[in-house]
């Protein structure tokens, strides 16, 4: 069959939107090739220039004319639609709509974050999307484009379709065990130079052609504020070391990749396999550089892993610390990280002259003045070369989502739109939307002014690899005012 696979455009709240390249489209096309399929993929949100909307936001995205078009050229049976979040939804629906008036005849699917977490939301709200796949895509969609108009639907796993007026959802019990098998990304099947080029820079990197790396699946942890698991599944999986090597090679070589970012949401989790990939890498003499811009764990570290990723090429690292509180982290957070674990990874990081920044969450329930004000002292007391805070966004199938909702402080129908990210979503009797700004601005200024000293080290060091210097002045001079 030929089968497109759409990217629908987005809004941003800026015009700088950060863009790497689509790994799920790109693994989804290549094990559908494999089987035998014609596959496009097609992004329609790459334009030169956003166009700024009235609301404050910027649309990044074709118009619909040439979406149509591009979609009648091909002339596919089937178009895969790519749904990340439920804030650009409705850009996603509207692309349903373009192609079912090329043509009804072409078979519509959804697919991505979206479909998985609200399921027969998707097919209630655009009947103009014939079927959503629910979690890991690959085996559901190549079983549907097998399966099309026949009775054998009812047993593919993780399938959203109408059935005598009703919408039928077939349950997703089980994943790839091992990612390895599948075929490498179809970087081949578009322009990646692209996104290599499109200048995204995630913590000092990708200034140089750069591509991305997953080399595993989801993540055990049940942290109250992720739903990662519920499209990856409950599992980690991963690729062994010489299968992540092999695509490293493709990627060195090839594409000539200067810059590469670590998507993993679990990289460390087998210390022993982060190890053999970076003996691997050093064994080939590869100079590239890379990070972890999703986050690692804080546990599974010792000194000569970090000395053996400093060598391999990593210039920095996210930690997931999410709160300097013990209480909060773990008792509301469900993290099971102390601050010694904590001190000692960063650490052993410091003493490998990798720069360490701390991912952050404000704004959990039960954060009090007090266990903030614990959090901001301990942070003040790591050698931390950033942080990068966000507030916490109760995403659908989360704990922190259900109860939320128990406790009366949002309701089921509570969705979170592409405004409000900069700003708190949700207050409890700990904090307002206004408190909970001031802890954001507290936080920053007092991080970066206690860590001056330590900035200005990395600066004269050549260590400054998770920023650049002109957004370092830009961001102390906001400070100072």
């Amino acid at each position: 069959m030929r089968v497109a696979l759409i990217i629908p455009p987005y809004r941003y709240l800026n015009r700088f939107a950060l863009r790497t390249e689509p790994l799920g489209v790109e693994y989804l096309a290549s094990f559908l090739r494999k089987h035998g399929h014609e596959i496009l993929i097609f992004d329609a949100s790459l334009v030169i220039s956003p166009e700024k909307l009235n609301h404050s936001c910027f649309y990044y995205g074709l118009k619909d004319h040439t979406i149509k078009e591009t979609v009648r050229r091909f002339a596919p049976d089937v178009v895969g639609i790519s749904c990340y979040y439920n804030f650009n939804a409705q850009d996603a629906y509207k692309v349903a709509v373009l192609v079912k008036e090329v043509s009804p005849k072409i078979i519509t699917v959804m697919g991505g974050v979206y479909p998985s977490i609200y399921k027969q939301k998707i097919l209630k709200d655009c009947g103009a999307i014939d079927y959503a796949v629910v979690g890991e895509g690959e085996q559901s969609f190549l079983s549907l484009l097998s399966n099309l108009n026949t009775k054998a639907i009812r047993d593919i796993e993780g399938l959203l379709y109408r059935q005598n007026n009703e919408i039928v959802y077939n349950e997703k019990s089980s994943f790839i065990d091992d990612p390895g098998e599948l075929p490498r990304p179809a970087r081949d099947l578009h322009d990646i130079t692209r996104y290599m080029n499109s200048k995204t820079v995630l913590y000092g990197l990708g200034d140089r052609p750069t591509l991305s790396l997953l080399t595993s699946r989801s993540c055990p942890k049940r942290c109250t504020f992720c739903n990662m698991w519920q499209t990856q599944g409950p599992d980690w999986r991963f690729r062994s070391p010489e299968n992540v090597l092999e695509e490293i090679d493709e990627i060195v070589n090839k594409y000539k990749a200067q810059h590469v970012f670590i998507m993993d949401d679990n990289f460390n989790l087998d210390p022993q396999r982060v190890k053999v990939i970076c003996e691997g890498i050093i064994k080939r003499g590869y100079r590239f550089k890379w990070n972890t811009p999703n986050g690692i764990s804080v546990k599974n570290i010792n000194g000569e892993l970090a000395v053996l990723m400093k060598r391999a090429g990593c210039v920095n690292v996210c930690l997931g610390i999410e709160s300097g509180s013990e209480y909060i982290r773990n008792r509301i957070m469900k993290k099971n990280v102390s601050n010694q674990d904590i001190e000692s990874t960063v650490k052993h990081f410091r003493k490998a002259k990798i720069p360490v920044g701390a991912l952050l969450i404000i704004g959990m329930p039960g954060e009090t003045r007090e266990y903030f004000k614990e959090s901001i002292k301990f942070l003040k007391s790591l050698p931390l070369s950033f942080v990068s805070p966000s507030f916490a966004i109760p995403f659908r199938g989360t704990m922190l989502y259900n109860n939320l909702i128990r406790n009366n402080i949002i309701t089921e129908d509570f969705d979170v739109g592409m405004d409000n990210l900069k700003f708190p979503v949700f207050t409890t009797p700990d904090f307002d939307r206004d408190e909970l700004l001031n802890r954001r601005r507290e936080l920053i200024a007092g991080f970066y002014l206690s860590h001056l000293p330590l900035t200005l080290t990395e600066l004269m060091t050549g260590r400054l690899t998770w920023t650049s210097l002109s957004m370092l002045k830009r961001n102390y001079l906001e400070l100072l005012n």
